[in-house]
């Protein structure tokens, strides 16, 4: 298995186990636009402030079915460098 495929399939395995936590959000009141504040609040927390960790864990969750744009607003506000 290559390096790619590894990491494709931890994304997967990931948004598998993200898609309860994201149809909760995508199907809760938006509180913030796209859902953001409750992304971001997900990302800071599961990433202990790994701007590259919360990527990863930013596309499994997209993977899983969450807003893009609330992913892109959650990793710009809450990891901004």
């Amino acid at each position: 298995m290559t390096q790619k495929e590894k990491e494709t399939k931890l994304i997967m395995d990931l948004a598998e186990d993200f898609a309860p936590f994201v149809n909760d959000v995508e199907n809760g009141i938006e509180t913030t636009r796209n859902h953001f504040g409750r992304y971001g609040a997900m990302l800071c927390k599961l990433s202990k402030g790994s701007k590259r960790n919360a990527t990863i864990f930013a596309y499994a969750m997209i993977q899983a079915g969450a807003n893009g744009q609330g992913i892109s607003d959650a990793l710009k506000t809450f990891f901004p460098n």
